[in-house]
């Protein structure tokens, strides 16, 4: 049987460590995911060097064979947006820009799948949502479950990770597991922001039922032992049925 460990990581374009780069890799190598939902990642930008690409780096670093960047919108001479990193390789499925309605920051959401060894195809994806405007906000969750609808992704095992920017009982939340069939794994949402004194759970992932049906889940936790960002992250570890 299978075991996956999903991880999503707001990695806030690597400006907290001493080290940047390396310390974000580095969180993310000890905890040895299978797939990374990254947030906030810069590519060729002027305040983290318009020479570097974060993903490619934090993929080298971290020795994770497989990316894919998100962009969400130009920014500083380059681009600013989601990533996923993988040890497996895949196929990708949907970028999609979430529109800022000249309100607040456009956001994006990337879709990719991959065959599992009974030759299924898991999908996964990474978001990352308004931060200040809850009308946005909930605007921009709306997006992500009409695209889930119209891909009928619903017919397949989805795990959807990110920063959603609200709160366990928040409309926005509310939004996602009532007008689809994405639901949080386990009741009890770990805390992740801020990272050295969490006192609030922004950063989620969600399975929908073909998923819950396809595996087991064997913890759901935050990690802190190198923390290297503004946001802790969050893994998940399942098994295959």
């Amino acid at each position: 049987m299978m075991s996956l460990r999903i991880m999503t990581f707001n990695v806030a374009a690597c400006r907290e460590p001493s080290r940047g780069i390396v310390d974000v890799a580095q969180t993310i190598e000890q905890e040895q995911p299978d797939f990374v939902a990254l947030q906030e990642v810069d590519k060729f930008t002027r305040r983290s060097g318009s020479e570097i690409d974060q993903l490619v780096e934090l993929a080298r670093h971290a020795h994770i064979s497989h990316m894919l960047y998100v962009p969400a919108m130009d920014y500083q001479g380059g681009q600013y947006g989601n990533g996923i990193l993988s040890k497996h390789d895949f196929d990708t499925v949907a970028l999609t820009h979430l529109d800022g309605r000249n309100q607040g920051e456009p956001r994006s959401l990337g879709i990719v799948s991959f065959k599992l060894n009974n030759d299924e195809k898991l999908f996964f994806g990474v978001v990352h949502l308004e931060h200040e405007i809850v009308e946005l906000r909930e605007a921009q969750v709306k997006e992500v479950i009409e695209l889930y609808r119209r891909m009928e992704l619903y017919k397949q095992p989805f795990i959807l990770a990110g920063d959603f920017n609200d709160g366990p009982i928040s409309q926005t939340i509310q939004l996602i597991t009532t007008e689809c069939d994405l639901q949080l794994p386990y009741d009890q949402c770990s805390k992740t922001f801020p990272a050295d004194n969490p006192t609030i759970t922004i950063d989620y992932i969600f399975m929908n039922q073909k998923a819950m049906e396809m595996f087991e889940l064997n913890s759901y936790r935050t990690s802190n032992t190198n923390i290297s960002s503004d946001h802790l992250p969050l893994i998940m570890e399942l098994k295959q049925k």
